[in-house]
């Protein structure tokens, strides 16, 4: 077999990793929120701030970023996120503004939630009567209630007592831990 090259004598070059599959050792990116997350986990706090509030997401693909920007964005947006990505990444990134006015931003999102959810709890007939008690009273925040944990009770020997299903304050044999002699 043999093999052609522009110098006589020398190996032909390696071909090209195909434009399709990533550098070794690179990063493949499957969402914009990923890619906002690292970010953060770049610790690179000012990209992840104009990530979340300066851009309006168009077009997303691993590799290709097509988003329109917020009035005030800085100038530099598109420049710093290309750089950022390919060394991120360890591969060149196309970042493009779009004409198209994309969705609105990571932060826009949020205050929408923010607003529908503060929305329903002051349709919630028990807090309009609250606010009409305490004329002035405005709702700050709104918080999701997260599933209460149910605590692992401790086994009754570690605990020290005997329980007693039919009281509550356990077997009315077992020695109290209280003295009653006053």
């Amino acid at each position: 077999m043999r093999t052609t090259s522009s110098r006589a004598g020398s190996p032909a070059p390696a071909p090209a990793p195909r434009p399709t599959e990533p550098a070794r050792g690179a990063v493949a990116i499957a969402r914009f929120e990923n890619l906002v997350a690292l970010a953060e986990e770049k610790r690179d706090l000012p990209t992840r701030t104009a990530l979340e509030r300066d851009v309006r997401l168009v077009r997303f693909e691993d590799g290709k970023l097509e988003i329109a920007l917020e009035p005030g964005a800085p100038k530099s947006l598109v420049h710093e996120l290309s750089r950022k990505l390919a060394e991120w990444t360890g591969r060149r990134w196309l970042v493009v503004v779009s004409t198209e006015a994309g969705a609105p931003s990571l932060r826009a999102q949020l205050e929408a939630q923010r607003s529908e959810l503060v929305r329903g709890v002051r349709a919630d007939p028990l807090v309009q009567s609250v606010l009409s008690r305490f004329p002035g009273a405005e709702i700050v925040d709104v918080r999701r209630r997260e599933p209460d944990a149910v605590p692992a009770e401790p086994a009754a020997e570690e605990a020290g007592a005997v329980l007693d299903e039919s009281s509550a304050f356990g077997s009315r044999g077992a020695e109290d831990a209280v003295d009653d002699d006053f």
